[in-house]
């Protein structure tokens, strides 16, 4: 599952910026960073996690780039190699 998890201010600015580039991924809000940023060391935005089914974080990006979204499907893929049976 993949879920967003927006520290903005700005809920309304946000669901707009989602539903604009075609976002379809739940999104979770925490304005003032307070779980994200005190809890999951959040320094960037976006920061990505890929976190295991035992609930550790196997993965963790800064940033977005170009070609960053193969790197980040190349770990979506190892990690669900090496969780399936």
């Amino acid at each position: 599952m993949i879920i967003a998890i927006d520290v903005s201010n700005d809920v309304i600015r946000s669901r707009k910026f989602y539903e604009d580039y075609g976002f379809t991924i739940p999104a979770a809000f925490d304005p003032d960073g307070e779980v994200a940023v005190s809890r999951y060391g959040v320094i960037a935005t976006p920061t990505n996690y890929l976190v295991d089914g035992g609930g550790w974080i196997v993965w963790r990006h800064y940033g977005f780039r170009p070609g960053d979204e193969a790197q980040l499907r190349a770990q979506i893929e190892k990690l669900l190699a090496a969780t399936t049976p």
